[in-house]
């Protein structure tokens, strides 16, 4: 979940900017066993 930035810096950073991608992750790669599984898929 997004926090409200009121600052740019914060808006721009990249904890920020990962959360629309991670959201955007279909549920089969989010809930992968191990990280090799998760860069495969």
């Amino acid at each position: 979940m997004k926090s409200q930035c009121l600052k740019n810096i914060r808006k721009l950073s990249f904890p920020h900017r990962m959360v629309d991608i991670w959201n955007g992750l279909s549920e089969e790669i989010v809930t992968a066993e191990s990280v090799q599984k998760f860069k495969e898929k």
